[in-house]
Formats: structure tokens, C-alpha cells, sequence
């Protein structure tokens, strides 16, 4: 099967709610920490009065309502220390896990499950580490042409930063250079930011679970792959991704069978001329549909259910059909 460069269409917003449906987006992880939602940066605004209480970064106002709130362990080595959302302060460097990438459908804000506070390290100004910012989160929208990404509703530069795609093992020496065409809506990606203040301009984005490869050959009712002159056939992609158990589950619930891992749907929306290669999906059970319009006939196809495998390459076969009107 030839490899075929792809285009995400991102621009229409019926293609935009189809990725952004707050029900299907993923909460939690995949492969360990490749899939966590989070913010590092610095505490800009700080309000515990409010209902929900909350803290601003990057220009996000994030609800702490619900969050783990802890310091850093200190020198001994013992725990965090619990603190409340009265012990934050303005300035300080914070690690924010989110929920979810999509605002809360009541509160209209991103929902934060813990509050990691950096210690003594990044009371120094100096300190290069605390002085800059990242996000970890999918990519909501991709701009090629005009060199931006959006995660978390923050539109993010891109144009001189380096790009790379990292294996799930998360081991630098297996990265590879990754193309802006390469980069999809949906994918995990961890965005290092030369600053804080807006405009947002990365200087790194890593793409996670970029080794975890899905060949999708798409071949007419005759048998013949499809390789139109237009982009008319759109491909969908939905992949279960498992979510763990919280370790701190009760014995009780265990021993019930409450509290399993259950799966959360991440979904992509591609726009080809036929075949295609996608790279940066997430582990876990995949399905996809495939529609294309071409000299006025209308055709479909459905897979059957298969494995996005880590650091591997799944080929699937979707045979299109004349669609029933």
C-alpha cells in the first residue's frame, strides 16, 4: 500500500463538534502518563472566595473545587504536604491535571483533579525550569498554513519550534521529526512554550504514541484502492481508550467489582483522496468509517473492530459499497 500524505480538515466547524463532542473526548491515561491532560506554569490569578474556587494560568481559569491540592515532598523525602486552595498564591510555578480538554458543561470551565505546587526550587526568578510553561493535551485544531495548533482553546505558534514524535515508551533517542502535515486533531501532544505571555509561541511539540501506526487501505466495491484527484473520501476514526481503576479504590468496591477501568472515545476526522496513514493514536480498540463522494456516487464502508497496537503497525482493509439513499 503507498503511503499518502494526509490533510485534517479542521476548519469547518461540523468537523470541529465531531471532535470536540465533550461526551468523547479522553479524561485519563493510556499508556502511563502519555495521555495526561495538564498545565504547568506559573499561578497568575489566585480566587477562593469564587464559587467554584479557582486559579487562572496561561489565561485559563480552571475550577479547583474538586482538586488534590499538594506541595513537594521536602528534603527527607516525605510525602507532599496537603495544602488548600488558601496556600496558593500568585507566582507560584503549579503542575494542574485537568479532567478533561472540553469546560465543564455547568461551570463553563476546565475542571482540575489535582494541583501539584512547586517548593523552594522555583523561588528563584532565575530558575529556567519554573520560568517557562507547558501543556499537555490533544489537539483540538491544526493550522499548517498559518503554523498554529490549538489545545485547551489556547492557539499556540508553532513555526519555530521543533517538532518530533515519541514512541510510547517516552525515550528521546527513538523520536523522529514529524512534518506539520503530519500532525491531527485528537492526537496527545506535550508543547513546550518560550513563554507564558500571549501570544503562546512553542519552541518543542512532542507528539505521544506517534510509533503506534494505522495503514488504512480504502479499495472500491471492485477491489481497486482508491486514489481520487480530490480529497472526497472521509475517514472516521473512533478508539476506545482504557482507563484505569483510581488506585485508592476501596477494598470493599474491589471485591465487588465496582470501580473497574472503563473506556473513554477519542475521535479523528480525516479528509483524503483515498488511502492513508495515521500515526499518534492512542492504544485500544479502534473502528473506522469511510465515505467518499465521487462523480456524484456516494459509498461507504465499515470496519470491523480492531487493536491500535503500541509501537506498531496495523493495516486495515475497508471495501466501499454504494450507499443506500
Amino acid at each position: 500500500m503507498k503511503q499518502i500524505i494526509f490533510r485534517w480538515m479542521m476548519l469547518a466547524s461540523s468537523v470541529f463538534a465531531l471532535v470536540a463532542l465533550p461526551a468523547s473526548r479522553a479524561v485519563a491515561d493510556d499508556e502511563g502518563d502519555e495521555t495526561e491532560i495538564k498545565v504547568e506554569a506559573r499561578l497568575d490569578a489566585v480566587d477562593c472566595a469564587a464559587t467554584p474556587p479557582t486559579i487562572t494560568m496561561l489565561g485559563l481559569t480552571i475550577d479547583i473545587s474538586q482538586a488534590k491540592i499538594e506541595g513537594d515532598e521536602d528534603d527527607d523525602g516525605l510525602p507532599p504536604a496537603a495544602l488548600a486552595c488558601a496556600d496558593l498564591t500568585v507566582g507560584q510555578f503549579a503542575e494542574v491535571k485537568l479532567a478533561s480538554d472540553i469546560p465543564n458543561a455547568t461551570t463553563g470551565l476546565l475542571s482540575a483533579l489535582e494541583v501539584d505546587v512547586e517548593g523552594d526550587e522555583c523561588a528563584d526568578e532565575d530558575e529556567e525550569e519554573c520560568n517557562g510553561a507547558e501543556v499537555e493535551a490533544p489537539l483540538q485544531a491544526v493550522d499548517p498554513g498559518g503554523n498554529t495548533v490549538t489545545v485547551l482553546g489556547l492557539v499556540i505558534d508553532i513555526s519555530q519550534a521543533s517538532l518530533e514524535g515519541a514512541d510510547d515508551g517516552d525515550d528521546e533517542e527513538s523520536n523522529q521529526p514529524v512534518d506539520p502535515s503530519q500532525l491531527i486533531v485528537g492526537q496527545f501532544v506535550e508543547i513546550k512554550l518560550a513563554s507564558s505571555e500571549p501570544p503562546l509561541v512553542a519552541t518543542d511539540l512532542e507528539v505521544k504514541n506517534f510509533a503506534n501506526e494505522v495503514e488504512v487501505e480504502v479499495v472500491d466495491e471492485n477491489g481497486n484502492e482508491v486514489d481520487d484527484g480530490d480529497d472526497d473520501v472521509h475517514i472516521d476514526v473512533e478508539v476506545a481508550v482504557p482507563v484505569k481503576a483510581p488506585a485508592a479504590l476501596s477494598a470493599a468496591k474491589k471485591a465487588k467489582g465496582k470501580g473497574k477501568g472503563t473506556n473513554n472515545v477519542v475521535r479523528f476526522h480525516l479528509v483524503t483522496n483515498g488511502s492513508a496513514v495515521l500515526n499518534g493514536l492512542p492504544t485500544g480498540t479502534a473502528k473506522i468509517t469511510v465515505n467518499r463522494l465521487h462523480n456524484g456516487r456516494r459509498s461507504a464502508a465499515k470496519s470491523s473492530s480492531f487493536t491500535v497496537q503500541p509501537n506498531g503497525t496495523t493495516h486495515v482493509l475497508v471495501r466501499l459499497k454504494p450507499a443506500k439513499r
